[in-house]
């Protein structure tokens, strides 16, 4: 038998994967009718597997024997093409400097064999670890975040005005992430809204342009809009707070004092979509988050309505939403009353 040490470069092509062990390939070759006894020592330096593997062709029946440290029998093993031992080189069978033994026998017998043994021992550890973290690279760092999603401050030397819209887009956008990033957002509008106050925010403090003046028209009704809902929600006059008078007549009279504050906010929520779609804010009408937005704030009003008229938040529709929405839309309208003073109308003209 001719020993023949293979590249390790041949490994991957071999079929064996790399991380697992260090592995030998030899040669078998048997005269016809000839006895032949081969014995080839093997290090094993590591506890693992160790595998020895042997295909050939011809008639011949091949003896494997294995012995570990001090002669111990491992294994023995006779017969026919292939054959296949599986031994476990445990940490009392690694001896350092002292290697196993492979012993290969055939009786004379007619026929030639000729074929090819392998030897698959247990590599270092710091070996496999190299490998495995080769097979398997970390993956690649995330991209960084949008510049939308990252804080920053107003620019040296800003006036007060230009500060205080970059007061309010922070505060949106440390009020909306963390929930949209847990929770999400049902009524769609919030992340779409901050990247259009941050575009908003930046083109103000890189050229001192605002919005323009129906834009900032519509951000004032939006403002008042907000204000006028969070009455609603935490106003402290009876006609609002209630609770819902329970003698007929002094309920009919609260319900008509509640219709006069309540009814001309309604209406102001209504005109709201009904500017947008006749033109009252060009520039607004490609903002898909703004119908949306519109939509749940008139749904957060109809429910901090209904709760003091039906008896409680449990029966009133939209908890859940306006407990989720209220507070982005606060932040919101911080937003809109911001940029309030940018709103520059034009005078009478000269005479």
């Amino acid at each position: 038998m001719r020993p023949t040490l293979w590249p390790l470069v041949l490994l991957a092509v071999c079929g064996l994967t790399p991380a697992r062990a260090a592995f030998w390939d030899y040669t078998i070759a048997v005269p016809d009718g000839r006895e032949a006894t081969f014995t080839l020592p093997f290090p094993v330096d590591y506890a693992g597997a160790v595998t020895i593997e042997a295909n050939w062709k011809g008639p011949r029946l091949l003896f494997f024997g294995v012995e570990g440290p001090g002669r111990v029998s491992l294994a023995r093993r006779s017969g026919p093409s292939p054959q296949r031992l599986d031994l476990t080189a445990a940490a009392a069978l690694v001896v350092p400097g002292t290697g196993w033994k492979l012993t290969i026998k055939t009786l004379p017998a007619r026929g030639e064999a000729s074929g090819t043994l392998r030897v698959t021992v247990p590599d270092a550890p710091s070996v496999v670890a190299k490998r495995e973290a080769a097979l398997h690279p970390p993956p690649p760092p995330p991209p960084p975040p949008p510049a939308w999603r990252l804080p920053k401050p107003a620019p040296q030397g800003a006036s007060r005005d230009v500060a205080r819209v970059f007061a309010a887009v922070e505060e949106l956008r440390t009020t909306v992430l963390p929930l949209v990033d847990t929770a999400g957002d049902p009524c769609s509008w919030q992340i779409d809204f901050l990247q259009y106050a941050v575009a908003a925010r930046d083109r103000l403090s890189d050229g001192a342009t605002p919005p323009d003046v129906p834009t900032l028209r519509y951000f004032a009704r939006l403002a008042a809009a907000i204000r006028d809902v969070e009455f609603v929600r935490a106003g402290t006059s009876p006609a609002i707070a209630g609770p819902v008078p329970a003698n007929r007549d002094a309920r009919h009279d609260w319900l008509i004092a509640r219709n006069e504050i309540v009814r001309p906010i309604e209406r102001s929520l209504d005109e709201l979509t009904e500017l947008l779609r006749r033109g009252h804010a060009p520039s607004l009408e490609d903002e898909s988050w703004l119908p949306r937005f519109t939509a749940c704030l008139t749904a957060c009003e109809r429910f901090f309505d209904e709760r003091v008229r039906l008896g409680g938040d449990d029966v009133a529709p939209n908890r859940e939403l306006a407990g989720a929405q209220w507070k982005p839309i606060r932040a919101a309208g911080e937003v809109f009353d911001a940029f309030g003073p940018f709103l520059k109308e034009p005078g009478p003209p000269d005479p």
